[in-house]
């Protein structure tokens, strides 16, 4: 990695604390940067909670300020990596998200992408970097998004083969969260590109009808498919 201590440009850093849950080195195994190096930045906590998450984001975590949380990424981060993805749990709950995100585009020349639910919006701190360096991925479980996510770079869906709405191939509901009518689509004037995923259950059967169906919704509807890369590889 290179100029980790370079001044902040113009981007504004606060002073703020995160709830830290982990950190690692990785492949992005899903998404726009599929198979590349990645250092995770998982934030703790969720305000959805989703039955069938399957993501540890809650015990041991910390509270470490956005300068600890740079300086230890300075420390740990492989200089071959060029991509931090911050994820969670849902990281845009923390307010200091917003601060962290800003600090990595102000002393790394790395992509950062944020992925997140959509529940809270793209914060507007955010907006001017959208696209380059900050691409924003969101995953919706509920009925109702913000509107702002109509800014973000991309859209993504977990596919189970029990609930997929025919007319555009994409759920009803995500990870066993409540949606009524369906979880929420891409908003108007989104024309990025959409991602499906087969969810995994664990189940020899069920992982492949999942499959299946999310291919059957990546051909008949235009989106781009995903297998979860970093489990096929065996990495975090």
């Amino acid at each position: 990695m290179r100029n980790f201590n370079n001044q902040p440009p113009e981007a504004k850093v606060r002073r703020e604390e995160l709830d830290l849950h982990s950190w690692f080195d990785t492949i992005q195994g899903e998404g726009p940067f599929t198979g590349q190096r990645a250092m995770f930045i998982r934030l703790a906590g969720c305000n959805i909670q989703c039955p069938g998450c399957d993501t540890e984001y809650t015990n041991g975590r910390k509270l470490h300020s956005v300068d600890v949380i740079t300086e230890m990424l300075a420390t740990y981060v492989h200089p071959m990596c060029k991509l931090f993805v911050i994820t969670g749990g849902e990281p845009f709950r923390q307010s200091a998200a917003t601060s962290l995100i800003l600090a990595l585009i102000a002393k790394t020349e790395c992509k950062i992408q944020v992925e997140t639910n959509g529940v809270f919006g793209i914060p507007q701190d955010l907006w001017h970097f959208l696209g380059n360096p900050l691409h924003v991925v969101v995953s919706p479980k509920t009925s109702r998004i913000h509107e702002s996510c109509a800014r973000a770079s991309a859209f993504k869906y977990v596919i189970d083969h029990k609930s997929v709405r025919d007319e555009d191939g994409l759920p009803i509901l995500a990870l066993g969260h409540r949606a009524q009518p369906y979880i929420a689509r891409p908003p108007h004037g989104f024309d990025g590109p959409i991602y499906v995923n087969p969810a995994d259950e664990r189940n020899p059967v069920a992982d492949k009808a999942n499959l299946v169906a999310a291919r059957d919704s990546a051909f008949r509807h235009g989106y781009i498919l995903g297998v979860q890369l970093h489990k096929l590889v065996n990495v975090p």
